[in-house]
């Protein structure tokens, strides 16, 4: 039997850089990596481009869900402006390394409602969950003497100069001229910065006809002092089951449809993308989420990222189309 091969320091030297060097030529991480933890291993955080009070409520209940899906913590910060494109370029500048995504439907990001729009959501971003879809919902004064869509479209017709409809974005403002266009009444936009505003006018009497996300006027409507007449989805509102869709009430070739969801900065790695997209369905699946979003008046989604990217397209493809029809362009 021949002598037993010994190492030298200087040969074990040698073989582990011829290790490292094979590790390397075969694209196997190095060790120091192997090392690391797994995704996630610090707190994620969700940037809402929206002021508190409204949609930051629902992104703070699925991120404390996220966050026991993900066993780590999981902040919400709101960085409001600019009709949320200050957040929302924010969110795209981040690292793309899973740990800030942001919340945001996107299909009013588009130039056909932001004028002069530079940013390109579907480039700067991709998709990470779509978490429900809905539409906005016609909504006019308690004290307007009609009761259903027809009653006030023939108010409006014997009254061109006495109404007024509140805006606080691009694709109200647009929903609004397309309502108007599509029943052919008169109504003068009155700009609002956002839905308390919006409410206190309509109580009041100071606008005739508002369109909004029905979330933040549920309980309003169901006391009577504001009337819900026509939803702009596909389907009724799960928190308005009694309101009518716009096809209901002939208006069928007309929509306010949206959606949201979160979205991740464009070059995130697909594993870290695809690990956030099966939390989150595991999160759309609890029983208080479903309820906390049919509260909402939206229906639950979910399914792979691409769903997102689909119905934002589709979105604003209909921005699209609806402002074409009329010759509407963003102020």
């Amino acid at each position: 039997m021949g002598n037993p091969i010994s190492f030298t320091p200087s040969r074990r030297r040698r073989n582990l850089a011829a290790a490292a060097t094979v590790a390397a030529l075969a694209g196997i991480a190095p060790w120091p990596a192997l090392a690391q933890g797994a995704f996630p291993d610090k707190p994620v955080r969700i940037i809402v481009p929206f002021g508190a009070g409204g949609s930051d409520s629902l992104a703070r209940a699925l991120g404390e869900r996220l966050g026991a899906q993900l066993k780590q913590p999981v902040i919400v910060e709101n960085k409001p402006g600019a009709a949320a494109l200050i957040g929302t370029e924010y969110a795209a500048a981040q690292p793309a390394d899973g740990y800030t995504i942001l919340f945001l439907g996107g299909g009013s990001l588009t130039p056909v409602l932001v004028k002069d729009l530079k940013f390109n959501l579907l480039r700067a971003m991709r998709p990470v969950v779509c978490v429900a879809r809905g539409g906005m919902t016609l909504m006019v004064p308690g004290t307007l003497p009609v009761n259903n869509f027809r009653e006030f479209v023939d108010y409006a017709k014997k009254n061109p100069d006495k109404v007024n409809f509140s805006y606080t974005a691009g694709s109200i403002l647009l929903a609004g001229e397309m309502l108007k266009s599509r029943a052919g009444f008169g109504a003068t936009p009155i700009p609002y910065k956002g839905s308390t505003q919006v409410a206190t006018a309509l109580i009041a009497g100071e606008i005739q006809m508002g369109i909004d996300v029905p979330l933040f006027y549920v309980g309003m409507i169901k006391e009577g002092r504001i009337k819900a007449l026509a939803h702009g989805a596909s389907e009724r509102s799960p928190s308005l089951p009694d309101v009518p869709t716009l096809a209901e009430v002939g208006v069928p070739d007309l929509s306010f449809a949206f959606s949201f969801g979160f979205w991740a900065p464009a070059a995130t790695p697909k594993p870290i993308v695809d690990r956030l997209n099966v939390a989150f369905n595991e999160v759309l699946k609890e029983t208080d989420i479903r309820a906390r979003l049919a509260q909402a008046g939206v229906i639950p989604v979910g399914g792979p990222p691409e769903v997102h990217s689909s119905q934002v397209m589709a979105e604003q493809q209909m921005w699209a189309q609806a402002a074409a029809a009329i010759g509407y362009k963003p102020e």
